[in-house]
């Protein structure tokens, strides 16, 4: 089992697994966490990270945002800044949650009971992996959606009291066909 903890997230780059960035900058998200835990999954489409001006560029399959947008370079910082700004990309999550185990997300979660961010992030890591995480029943915080309909295509879908997160996934974690809106986040 890996510690997140302990791993070494990116400084600024150029080339992020043979794709050039448009400047010089620091993979967040799901391509930090790709290059932190060598992870073997199809890249996104756009890739995330952080710019060293206070523009945001979109170019050659990048987005970068401002410095004012870095997460902490820690696993919950880079998954809250994912599931923020890039959506539920099930490939990557799966592959992170085999490669972390239960210990990490416990911890994360823990740290934040009552995050919605957390409790997605747990919520996500029992559907995709079928284990149960040592976790009691979150008892407060209001019901959050799996993901984001402003960001992705979802269902009505029902709560998920253990986590009280709202299930709008449109599948089954055997099939789960997520589509992303292009340009659907205007930054804040």
């Amino acid at each position: 089992m890996n510690n997140g903890s302990k791993k070494r997230f990116s400084g600024p780059v150029t080339v992020f697994r043979e794709k050039r960035l448009p400047e010089k900058a620091i993979p967040a998200g799901y391509s930090a966490l790709i290059g932190a835990y060598d992870l073997s999954v199809p890249l996104p489409r756009t890739l995330f990270a952080i710019g060293q001006r206070h523009r945001v560029i979109e170019e050659a399959g990048w987005r970068l945002l401002t410095p004012r947008h870095a997460p902490r370079p820690t696993l919950g910082g880079h998954l809250t800044f994912a599931l923020k700004y890039e959506g539920a990309d099930l490939a990557v999550l799966k592959r992170l949650f085999l490669s972390t185990g239960p210990a990490e997300i416990e911890a994360l979660v823990r740290a934040k009971r009552t995050g919605g961010y957390a409790r997605r992030i747990w919520f996500f890591y029992e559907w995709l992996t079928g284990d149960r995480l040592d976790l009691p029943d979150a008892e407060a915080g209001r019901y959050v959606p799996a993901i984001d309909p402003g960001l992705q295509w979802a269902v009505d879908g029902a709560n998920s009291r253990r986590h009280r997160v709202r299930d709008n996934l449109p599948g089954t974690p055997e099939f789960c066909p997520l589509v992303l809106y292009q340009g659907a986040r205007q930054l804040r």
